[in-house]
């Protein structure tokens, strides 16, 4: 399946990514996006209409069909409900499955949530990754408050964020030490 690499064009107050028709790139960024949603469906064997069946009413076939054809704006929270349902990594929905050189890849990454959250409060650059990692938090249920595992699906996503690349978001993290060091 050839997927194309699309970017990121805006972040709204409450840190989620919209992907406006407003910014220049931004057009052909949700064209891809829409493109690489009806790939991920079409490569499943999925209509619209059994896409809504099978989500029992989750995803309007309209909604997703929309999405598809660039007619709706597309939230990052959307994305991700529709990469897990659709079973696949959002960066597949995004275009971005692309190799990472593996030095940017961690065996465990753990972000300490207590240092973000203290931390976020006097910088603006780390709130939305504390947003972020709220958002994961809740998708996983995970209400420890002290720690959060990353995966490199959540690094690719907060790169997005952060307009930058995997290796400049852990390096940026590395350097604010919200990092818990690896004990593997």
């Amino acid at each position: 399946m050839d997927i194309e690499i699309a970017h990121v064009s805006a972040l709204d107050s409450l840190g989620i990514v919209t992907f406006r028709k407003s910014h220049p790139d931004s057009a052909d960024a949700m064209a891809i996006i829409g493109a690489n949603l009806r790939k991920v469906r079409k490569s499943q064997g999925l209509t619209l209409h059994q896409v809504e069946r099978k989500s029992q009413g989750l995803w309007k076939a309209v909604v997703v069909g929309s999405y598809e054809r660039n007619d709706r704006a597309l939230s990052l929270r959307k994305a991700i409900e529709l990469a897990d349902f659709y079973q696949v990594p959002i960066d597949q929905l995004l275009g971005l499955d692309r190799p990472m050189p593996t030095s940017a890849i961690r065996a465990r990454t753990v972000l300490d949530l207590r240092r973000l959250h203290a931390y976020s409060q006097h910088f603006d650059d780390l709130a939305m990754i504390s947003q972020f990692a709220a958002l994961i938090c809740a998708k996983r249920k995970d209400w420890n408050g002290e720690v959060l595992s990353l995966r490199e699906s959540d690094q690719t996503t907060l790169a997005l964020l952060a307009f930058t690349s995997e290796v400049e978001i852990m390096k940026k993290l590395t350097t604010a030490q919200l990092l818990i060091a690896n004990r593997e």
